[in-house]
């Protein structure tokens, strides 16, 4: 069994002290300790061994993996949740703890050190979708959110108000469809975690080179970091194509029940 850890001073330092040596590809684990957004756990309330931080499906550890309290903190780790990069004696005991029924998959990290205002902008001024770009306010936010399927998934914010206070994010239309849309899915002080997408049938036309050359845009110039973890080819090529620098892939984990 895990515990809520409250986000204290205290305990921010505790954590920021456990999760020292975890590999940083999003901004997960700053948001959690900064208190942004997502949730931390111990195996102890009084005297933590194993510590968890959620965001969304995202899970990251640290502390002694092979401790009792560590052990029953896998457990509780539920199908179709990532296990995020951890210490790797938290790997041994995932393979160890669902055995055959743990998959791995690669994601890929980018910097965003590189990224150039003249290139950006020489990108959207290129785009036929340069003056249809719509900030995402609280009405279209709340639209999106409505949609079936929605692919706009603001979730580890409190509400739609607090995502219109605290994200960022544009879409486009047509006529009265949503073409896509390109948001700050996690927000800390260094910077956000960019998300994207663009349905199937607008893929393709420079719809997503428009989006993300327009919030990368805002972010360099409110000296943020836009935070690119890459999931497929497609989003790896977008990246390079805006001036992201490849750093590396990884493996994310996952098991099916």
């Amino acid at each position: 069994m895990s515990f809520s850890l409250e986000l204290s001073k205290s305990n921010r330092l505790r954590l920021a002290r456990a999760f020292q040596h975890n590999k940083r590809v999003d901004y997960s684990i700053d948001c959690v300790i900064e208190g942004q957004m997502g949730k931390a756990f111990v195996d102890s309330p009084s005297n933590p061994t194993a510590f968890r931080i959620t965001v969304g499906p995202f899970w990251y550890f640290a502390g002694d993996a092979r401790s009792n309290g560590g052990r029953r903190m896998m457990e509780e780790f539920p199908a179709y949740s990532l296990l995020m990069p951890s210490p790797s004696e938290w790997l041994e005991v995932a393979q160890e703890t669902f055995g055959e029924s743990l998959h791995s998959f690669s994601r890929y990290s980018f910097s965003p050190d590189d990224l150039s205002i003249p290139h950006l902008e020489s990108l959207l001024q290129d785009s036929p979708f340069q003056e249809s770009l719509i900030p995402l306010d609280i009405h279209l936010a709340t639209r999106l959110i409505d949609l079936p399927d929605s692919f706009f998934e603001p979730s580890d914010f409190e509400s739609v108000e607090d995502f219109t206070e605290r994200g960022m994010g544009y879409t486009l239309l047509d006529q009265d469809i949503f073409m896509g849309v390109i948001y700050s899915s996690l927000v800390c002080s260094r910077g956000i975690e960019v998300s994207l997408f663009v349905d199937e049938p607008y893929r393709r036309q420079g719809a997503a080179t428009a989006l993300a050359s327009k919030l990368l845009l805002d972010c360099l110039a409110a000296h943020l970091r836009p935070n690119w973890d890459a999931a497929n080819p497609e989003s790896c090529k977008l990246a390079l194509k805006l001036g992201y620098k490849f750093l590396e892939s990884y493996e994310a984990y996952y098991y099916l029940s």
